[in-house]
C-alpha cells in the first residue's frame, strides 16, 4: 500500500534514535506497533492516540522524555488537517495546523499556523530549513495547494529525512494489515 488518495485518518509517532526494542518496552500496556527502523527513525502506531486527543499529546512527550529522543506526534484528519506536536527532552516545544479553523464551521479559510522549521530540522538533522518551511507554509486552498493532508505530510518526511512508514498510517490500517509500502509484516513488534 502506498497511501490512501483521499479520506486518510490516522495518528502516529516518528522517534529518532532509540531502538524499535527500546520503544517496545516503553510502549508496554499500550496497544501498539512499532516499526523497525528506516532513516533512524522508528515510528509507533498506538491504538489510544487515534481515539483521544489528550493521550495523542501525552504519550508524545511521555517517550519523549523516557527516551529522550525526539518525537514528531502527527495527526491527519479526513486528509484535510495535518496537525503535529514536536516533543524533544519531555517539553512539547512546537505545535503545527494545516488548516486552523476547519472544525469552526464560521471560520474564513486562513493558513497553517504554527509549526517551527529550524527546529524540526534541528531535531532530526535535516539541513534544508528553507524546504521545510515552504511546506509548512503551503497554503491547502487554491491550485497550488495541498489537495491532500498525506501529501503534505509525504513532503515533509522526504525532506526531514525520516521514515516513510508515517505516511498514510495509523495503528488501525496496520492493524488491519495494511501496511506503507516496503514495511514487512514480520518486521513489526506489537506491543500490548
Amino acid at each position: 500500500m502506498r497511501y490512501r488518495t483521499m479520506g486518510n485518518f490516522y495518528a502516529n509517532y516518528t522517534l529518532r534514535g532509540p531502538s524499535p526494542q527500546m520503544v517496545a518496552a516503553a510502549l508496554a500496556g499500550h496497544a501498539a506497533v512499532v516499526t523497525p527502523p528506516e532513516n533512524g527513525c522508528v515510528v509507533v502506531f498506538a491504538e489510544e492516540a487515534e481515539q483521544d486527543p489528550e493521550v495523542f499529546v501525552d504519550l508524545a512527550v511521555r517517550l519523549a522524555r523516557e527516551l529522550d529522543c525526539p518525537v514528531l506526534a502527527v495527526l491527519n484528519h479526513d486528509d484535510d488537517v495535518l496537525a503535529y506536536h514536536l516533543c524533544l527532552g519531555g517539553d512539547l516545544v512546537d505545535g503545527y495546523v494545516s488548516t486552523p479553523g476547519y472544525f469552526d464551521p464560521s471560520a474564513e479559510h486562513s493558513d497553517p499556523e504554527g509549526g517551527d522549521a529550524r527546529r524540526l530540522c534541528e531535531a532530526f538533522e535535516a539541513g534544508d530549513v528553507a524546504a521545510v518551511e515552504k511546506i509548512l507554509r503551503r497554503s491547502p486552498f487554491g491550485a497550488d495547494g495541498y489537495a491532500l493532508a498525506v501529501e503534505r505530510h509525504a513532503d515533509l518526511a522526504r525532506t526531514l529525512g525520516i521514515s516513510s512508514f508515517a505516511v498514510g498510517a495509523g495503528y488501525a490500517y496496520v492493524s488491519r494489515g495494511e501496511l506503507p509500502e516496503g514495511l514487512d509484516e514480520q518486521a513489526l513488534i506489537r506491543v500490548t
